[in-house]
């Protein structure tokens, strides 16, 4: 999965994505963004806006590359 977004409330996290998404439509048109609930503790619980899965490392990368290369930033999930 490839993060792009990380937002405090699930409605900003699809707000956000859709803004990404009109933003670089070439990157992000196809994709449906995945919300994922994170709690992080003492910093508090943050939902991310997340694309994928992809078949490969490979692919999540060329996919990150290429959102950053237009001007987004995105962060490569391991699993």
């Amino acid at each position: 999965l490839v993060q792009v977004s990380s937002q405090r409330s699930e409605s900003d996290a699809h707000a956000s994505y859709k803004a990404l998404q009109s933003r670089y439509p070439a990157v992000l048109g196809s994709h449906a963004p995945l919300i994922k609930r994170a709690d992080l503790g003492d910093k508090g619980v943050y939902y991310r806006a997340m694309v994928g899965p992809f078949g490969s490392s490979e692919e999540a990368n060329q996919f990150c590359g290429n959102l950053k290369t237009a001007g987004g930033q995105c962060v490569v999930q391991r699993n």
